[in-house]
């Protein structure tokens, strides 16, 4: 049916499908029925309450449920306006992107409350792909209280990987102390436990404190920490300046440092002596060098490799770059296959001092203990009989979370990703 002559042209004909026409009311007075008020905010919205009630059960009960209040103004207690803003976009357009690690906590929360179950679903995987070390405390409060098993477990293995990171980052102070509590039943992998005290007074310092003092406040934590487990110099310059123990606590700790016998230990002092840091076959991470261009296949490249006799030492990489501190553990790589008996596996710093070594007759070379590489510059050689590649050396760039590494390697006709470093990394 046309209009007449000289109208308007109806709203609706101005789109194409029916999520454009409930798109264009969003946030619009066209036919809303509904005012979302925010107390202790100057802030209000339009909405439709069949929109509001078809996106969430919660708000189908609120609006025309038995206990549903009448009147065109709905009141949301607690629930941030710009947050709920971008749930309404989620509502009227379907399809929307976070800004930030802040603003998808707080859709989050919302998300739960309303029953939202496929934004529950977007919030928890876009927090996974956003997590580090150090805004981790920034939505761990939202794991622990939401229950969220797989953000925990992500949550899990960030702090297995990089507990010093997660201890010190700026960010710490906003855990609340059940979240605190349960960060800190994860096994913490530090190399002093001076970390973990300083940590705790942090967090104690970021609390506000009113009319508390910070033994107080951090009371409950204190039993967690391993001062039996410092040197005399470290309780010495980080403990007892913080003025959390008494002088006759500090004392006593300090005589049982130094293992002078029949000093009582206060009841708050934690009984074990071993330091945290544990080589963990389980907290073994892995990351692939591969170069980053091919070579030109002519003939020089057809076979890909040479034969060295006499077990002639090789380079495999050089020019190693770390930006963190790495323990190497494993090395994996097709090319350590020796015709006869085995291959030294080496790592040698910038000037050539031989910092591990192993032997392998197969591809997989394990040290006996772990090598730790930190900035350097490092090289891997390898002494064998048998096929090795020919002398050329690709760059390579390889990042895994936050551990970074470049630097060169043996390159063989094509082939990328043929080396393997297997390590731990608990910065």
């Amino acid at each position: 049916m046309s209009t007449e002559k000289g109208s308007k042209t109806a709203w609706q004909s101005q789109f194409t499908n029916p999520n454009q026409r409930l798109g264009s009311l969003l946030l619009s007075p066209r036919l809303a029925d509904l005012t979302i008020t925010f107390p202790g905010h100057h802030h209000s919205l339009k909405a439709h309450r069949l929109v509001l009630a078809m996106s969430s059960p919660v708000f189908e009960a609120m609006l025309y449920g038995p206990l549903a209040e009448p009147g065109p103004e709905v009141s949301l207690q607690g629930d941030p306006p710009e947050a709920f803003n971008w749930l309404l976009d989620y509502m009227y357009k379907g399809s929307c992107s976070f800004v930030d690690v802040r603003r998808c906590v707080q859709v989050y929360h919302l998300a739960s409350k309303y029953q939202m179950e496929p934004l529950i679903i977007l919030c928890s995987g876009y927090l996974r792909s956003q997590l580090t070390a150090t805004n981790l405390p920034e939505m761990y409060d939202t794991a622990v209280l939401l229950e969220d098993s797989m953000l925990l477990h992500r949550c899990a293995q960030v702090v297995g990987h990089s507990p010093r990171a997660v201890l010190t980052s700026p960010h710490l102070g906003r855990l609340t102390r059940p979240a605190l509590t349960h960060l800190l039943t994860h096994p913490l992998h530090i190399a002093s436990e001076v970390t973990l005290f300083n940590a705790i007074v942090t967090w104690g310092e970021a609390q506000g404190m009113v009319d508390k003092e910070l033994r107080e406040v951090i009371l409950d934590f204190l039993p967690m920490v391993r001062f039996l487990s410092m040197s005399t110099d470290e309780f010495v310059e980080h403990v007892m300046p913080s003025g959390v123990l008494t002088l006759l606590e500090a004392s006593s700790i300090l005589m049982n440092i130094k293992a002078v016998k029949d000093i009582p230990l206060p009841p708050l002092c934690n009984l074990v002596r071993e330091a945290r840091l544990s080589y963990d076959a389980q907290l073994l991470r892995k990351i692939v060098l591969a170069t980053t261009h091919n070579f030109p296949k002519t003939k020089k490249h057809a076979r890909g490799s040479i034969f060295v006799h006499g077990n002639q030492e090789q380079l495999l990489v050089t020019n190693l770059k770390s930006a963190g501190t790495l323990q190497v553990g494993k090395i994996e790589c097709k090319a350590l296959n020796p015709s006869t008996g085995s291959a030294l596996v080496s790592i040698k710093d910038s000037q050539g001092n031989l910092i591990g070594s192993t032997s392998t007759d197969g591809p997989l070379a394990e040290f006996s203990a772990p090598v730790a590489i930190s900035g350097d510059v490092y090289s891997v050689t390898v002494a064998m009989e048998g096929h090795w590649p020919r002398g050329d050396l690709g760059d390579f760039l390889a990042t895994e979370d936050e551990v970074r590494l470049s630097g060169r390697m043996a390159y063989t006709e094509g082939r990328s990703g043929s080396l393997i470093l297997h390590f731990w990394a608990f910065n």
